[in-house]
């Protein structure tokens, strides 16, 4: 065993070194020979990277309400479930909303207060996404209340009331899922109706700004002149 971990380590800093060593090399390399080509492909590899974890990252804060509002009812009916859309990062971070009731408030004033009020970050993917989570998180208060209003009325029995909350969660997770992975992926809304609602509280991105169906506009036949 002493063997073992002998070898373990001295093959994890030989690692290390040859890492370190490739990275010197390369910094050293680009410093004498000004490679631009590799400069770019990383600095845009690592913007791509960005924007798609801020991207995701917009729908977490209304992913966590949705889950902090129904998972309590259908943990105990259905435990496998609760396993697959409540890992243990998420389940974490549910505690804290929990901690903090106002977590969604904060989200709306620091998203379209801040972030959409004063164009941050520039990247206009990532703010679509940030305002798309807000117009989520806005509608998710009201069907909040209606389903606790409605299950506590007409809702006794709480297997019941765990079926209901589990068909609300389903509905919301429908919605989620395509939100992430356009997000992951890169891709606008199709639904021209979401994507002007969403667009038109980006505002213009400058004075040479192109609206995104401008394009469409232009295709468009135009009539002959009589």
């Amino acid at each position: 065993m002493d063997t073992l971990s002998n070898w373990f380590f001295s093959a994890y800093w030989l690692e290390l070194s040859i890492f370190l060593f490739f990275i010197v090399l390369g910094f050293v390399m680009e410093k004498a020979f000004n490679f631009t080509k590799p400069r770019k492909w990383f600095m845009a590899f690592n913007g791509l990277i960005c924007q798609r974890v801020l991207s995701v990252l917009a729908f977490y804060v209304p992913y966590l309400d949705v889950v902090n509002t129904h998972i309590p009812l259908i943990a105990e009916t259905h435990p496998l479930l609760v396993r697959i859309f409540l890992p243990t990062f998420i389940a974490q971070s549910v505690d804290i909303v929990q901690r903090i009731p106002f977590l969604s408030f904060l989200y709306l004033l620091l998203g379209y207060g801040i972030l959409i009020r004063y164009k941050i970050p520039e990247d206009r993917f990532v703010r679509f996404n940030i305002m798309y989570g807000i117009l989520i998180i806005s509608f998710q208060g009201i069907f909040h209340e209606l389903f606790i209003n409605f299950t506590n009325v007409f809702v006794k029995d709480p297997i019941d009331k765990s079926e209901a909350a589990l068909m609300a969660f389903l509905a919301w997770v429908l919605i989620f899922i395509p939100c992430f992975l356009r997000a992951l992926f890169g891709k606008y809304d199709s639904n021209t109706f979401m994507r002007e609602a969403i667009e038109i509280h980006l505002g213009r991105d400058g004075p040479d700004f192109i609206w995104w169906d401008r394009t469409r506009k232009d295709q468009a036949p135009k009539r002959p002149k009589l």
